[in-house]
This record gives structure tokens, C-alpha cells and sequence, in this order.
């Protein structure tokens, strides 16, 4: 597959696994997707991740996404990430998870 064409084909991976075998079943394909991919489509994959572990009730895991993508997310760059991830925090974490995402 193509550079370009990888992100398109992981997102069809995501969409049949999750029609046939459920959610939980996209997690090594996510896993494998971020990997693969350049920083910019990872940081998409992440988002697109954080928030399917959300909808599945999975808080602590979707938060160790988004520590994951800020590894390679720079705040003066990916604005849009760090909002997300605040929003998050702000609905779903307390003081002192709000705290180590502002590190």
C-alpha cells in the first residue's frame, strides 16, 4: 500500500473489524495504525482511538492514548490535540490527572 493510501486503508481495517467483531477488536489494528504511520495521521488515529475507548466506558486507557500522541504532538503546533484532551480531562479526570496533562 501506498504512503499516501495507508491511513484510507487502516481506517477501512477499523470499520470492518468493528462491524464484524466489535470494537474491542479494533485495538490492534489502532495499536499498529500509530506505528505505522507519520505523526500526523497517528495523531488523527490516536483521537479517533481515545475516543472509541471513551464511548467503550475504557477512561484510563483513552487517557494513555493521549499521553501517548503527546509525545509527538507539540502544543504550539496541534492546538486542536491539546483541547481535546483538555475537554477530556475536564469531563473525565480530576485535579491531579488535569495537572500531568499540563506537563
Amino acid at each position: 500500500v501506498s504512503d499516501e493510501d495507508r491511513a484510507d486503508m487502516f481506517n477501512f481495517y477499523i470499520t470492518k473489524s468493528a462491524s464484524n467483531f466489535g470494537l474491542s477488536s479494533t485495538r490492534p489494528i489502532y495499536e499498529r495504525a500509530i506505528s505505522a504511520l507519520p505523526d500526523t495521521e497517528a495523531k488523527e488515529m490516536c483521537l479517533k482511538f481515545a475516543d472509541m475507548e471513551k464511548r467503550l466506558g475504557e477512561i484510563d486507557r483513552a487517557r494513555a492514548i493521549y499521553g501517548h500522541a503527546s509525545q509527538f504532538c507539540d502544543p504550539r503546533t496541534n492546538a486542536d490535540f491539546w483541547a481535546r484532551w483538555e475537554q477530556f480531562e475536564v469531563q473525565h479526570g480530576n485535579e491531579d490527572t488535569f495537572k500531568e496533562m499540563l506537563r
